[in-house]
Parts: structure tokens; sequence; C-alpha cells
């Protein structure tokens, strides 16, 4: 679509002072700016990250043979092979607030909230439609259930939300928005007040694409210059339709019509750059591009999670705001909630969670065996010494969308998802 959505590839930003550096040679506090082969073809987020945990030269060494290392960036010197430790002067990011339930407890009720938050969005936009009323009893009811569950454990939410039907993409797509802009919200140090009115100002935040014609909402294909303008329109009349509701937060009308700012000043409708963008507009400019970047849409098919990530995180600090950039990476991790993977056993599971200091090591609920047919249902927690058949620690070979070996994520949901170790 023209200019919707028009994320470029990812580049790699090259420097002068680096050292080409053997696998079996780093050391934690190396900055690694480049890999002997593209960052695609690994699961690393960063094009450029330090090194922290011995996991993480693992996993470089599993994919490289040699990667260049950054002199200015690194917190170790390397001089005639010696390592000597330099001061931190990097700003450090807040350690993430522990949940207070497992996924596992939290995934049945999460389920419950999902499901009536659901049904809310699915009936959001038609309601207003006709009547040009919302009924905020309904809507915030949903929010608070939402707010409720992500605070108890985000990961149960975050599952739900990998199950997608193209065919309900408006619905999907406002649900999907609020519940990433909460979870992000909350890393970010929101209130509960504060995640509420972030939710309903998400789900909300396209709803003046009801005024915009389907012939040009569902086009396939590219859009011509007066198409786009029309599709521009829609965070106008957003605006409209909610001052003309009743008792709508200032805060919902603004992220209805600014969140296609950019952080450059090359956004719309008004142009603003920085901090001139509201904090809320900003965040739910990065998880509505973040869900449709990933998602399937008439006019373009899904790129992977981490595809997406990557995207954002090219596009920080021109686009997007940094910090709400790399937390939400952080967030979701290298192997997000949800997601299929098979395993270097050659079994194949479904991840539940993944553990904010251990990124590299997730929890897989195992439904296939090495023969990739369907086996009693196991959770492997990855972060635990676990050894397949021949004595090699099981770790994740590939990373895989739903619908992957013939695994349904919404027959998983319907029947009870089976979480117990």
């Amino acid at each position: 679509m023209l200019g919707e959505n028009n994320y470029s590839s990812f580049k790699i930003n090259s420097r002068l002072v680096r050292d080409e550096v053997a696998c079996a040679d780093l050391k934690i506090g190396m900055y690694v700016v480049e890999l002997d082969r593209p960052w695609v073809d690994t699961p690393f987020l960063f094009q450029g990250f330090l090194i922290s945990s011995e996991d993480e030269i693992d996993q470089l060494a599993e994919h490289c043979q040699f990667v260049y290392v950054d002199h200015d960036q690194s917190e170790v010197v390397i001089r005639n092979q010696r390592l000597t430790s330099v001061p931190n002067n990097t700003k450090q990011h807040q350690a993430f607030k522990p949940y207070p339930k497992t996924m596992e407890e939290e995934f049945e009720h999460a389920t419950e909230r999902y499901d009536f938050a659901m049904s809310v969005a699915n009936d959001l936009f038609s309601e207003f439609e006709s009547s040009g009323e919302i009924d905020w009893a309904r809507v915030g009811k949903a929010v608070r259930g939402c707010v409720e569950s992500i605070c108890a454990n985000a990961n149960a939410m975050l599952w739900l939300s990998q199950i997608k039907d193209k065919d309900n993409y408006t619905a999907e797509h406002s649900l999907r928005v609020s519940m990433l802009s909460i979870a992000l919200g909350r890393e970010l140090g929101l209130s509960k007040l504060e995640l509420e009115e972030l939710g309903i100002a998400a789900m909300l935040h396209d709803v003046g694409k009801i005024r915009i014609p389907e012939s040009i909402l569902n086009k396939e294909g590219a859009l011509s210059s007066a198409e786009y303008a029309v599709i521009k329109a829609h965070t106008l009349e957003g605006r409209k339709m909610l001052r003309e509701a009743n008792n709508v937060p200032p805060s919902v009308i603004e992220v209805a019509l600014l969140h296609h700012e950019r952080i450059d000043g090359k956004g719309y409708p008004q142009g603003l750059s920085g901090e001139d963008i509201p904090s809320f507009a900003r965040i739910v400019g990065i998880t509505d591009a973040f869900d449709a970047i990933s998602s399937d849409r008439c006019y373009s098919k899904s790129r992977t999670t981490l595809e997406a990530l990557r995207i954002l995180y090219d596009c920080r600090g021109s686009q997007f705001d940094t910090v709400m950039v790399e937390t939400l990476i952080r967030l979701m991790g290298i192997y997000p909630s949800g997601h299929i993977v098979e395993l270097s056993s050659g079994e194949v599971g479904v991840v539940l969670s993944c553990q904010a200091d251990n990124r590299l090591k997730p929890k897989v609920l195992v439904v296939r065996n090495s023969d990739k047919q369907l086996c009693p249902e196991k959770v492997l927690d990855l972060s635990k010494p676990l050894k397949d058949s021949i004595g090699k620690t099981i770790r994740v070979k590939e990373l895989y969308q739903d619908g992957a070996f013939g695994i349904s994520l919404r027959e998983y949901k319907d029947n009870g998802l089976k979480v117990c170790a």
C-alpha cells in the first residue's frame, strides 16, 4: 500500500574501529556490530548488540564462525589479545518488573477476558457507526480485564494475540493493538488507571476507518495518491466522530488523531515531531505498526514477528520513539509467546513464555515428536539443562507462525490449553 506502513528494510551500521573476532574468543561486554552472515539468518533481534551473557555467546557460536566487534561501544577493550574492563557508561534498561503469576496460572483467566474483549471489539465499530455512541461500561470492563490479566502475566494475552483471522482483521487488530499497548505501557511504568485509558484509546485508534470506503480500505495492491489521501483522512474522521460522542477522554481523541505522527515530523495529519506527539499516541503508533506488519492483510502478506521487530528497530529515533521500541522488543523477546518452534531434538511445540533474563531459552509446550507426529503433550523449560537422545543440549532450532506443522493455536485455546509441566 502506498505510504501506509511503508517501512524500509533494516540496514547494518558499519563502524570504522572494529575487529574480526572468532566466536570462541568472544567475551561478555563486547559489542557485536556485524556477523559473518545476514542478521535475518539468525535469531538476534538487534542489528548490533552488547553481549550480556554466556548464552548469547553460545547462540552466536551456533550460527557464526566469527563476528565483528566495535571497540567504541564495547565495555571491554581489546589490546593484543588481552581484555581489560572499562567503566560502563551505557544507559542500561530498567529491569522488567516481575509478574505476580506464571503464564500457566493466568492462562484460563486470560482466555475468559480475551473472549469477552473480542466480543466487545467485534461489536464496537458497527454499534458506533449506527448509533454514534459507545457503550463505555462494556468497553471499560473489557479493557480492565485485559489490564488485570496483562499485569498478572502478559505472556498469556500475548499468546492469545497470535490467533489471527484475516477476515476479522479490523476487530482483532483493534484488540491486539490495545493488548500490546497495555503490555508496553506496563513496562514503561504507567499506573493501572493510565493503562486502562491507554487500552481504550488503542482499541478506538482506527475508529475513523468507519468513514473510509471499503473499496479503498480493502484494495489489493498499491493505492493511488488520491486514494492514500482518503486513507489518511481516517485520523481526522476519528477525531470528529469521537468529539461528537459523549464522555470521550481527551487522550482517546488524541490517539485517534495522532497515532500516525512520527518522531521525525514526517507523519500525518499535523506533522508533529518528537515529544510534541503525546506519549499515548507514540505508544499506539508503534503497536499499530507492529501488528500491521506482522498480520496478513488484503494488500500485504504478514512478516514474521522477528522481521516486524527488526523493522521497528531500524526505524527507532526516526519514525518511532527509541526507548519505546527497544522496550517492546525486550517485552516480545526472540521467542515470543504463542509462536511455534522446532527444537534441535526435532520435536515441535508452542512457546508458552520466556524469562526476561533468559530470552534464549523459552518454556515450550511440546505437541509433536521428532517425527513431527502428534504426541502426549509435555512442557520443556529450556532454561534448565535438558538433553536430547544423543546427549546434546536442547535448543530452539527454528521459529514459525500459527499453522506450521498443522498446529492451530485456536484449537488449543478452544479445547483448553494444557500447560501443566
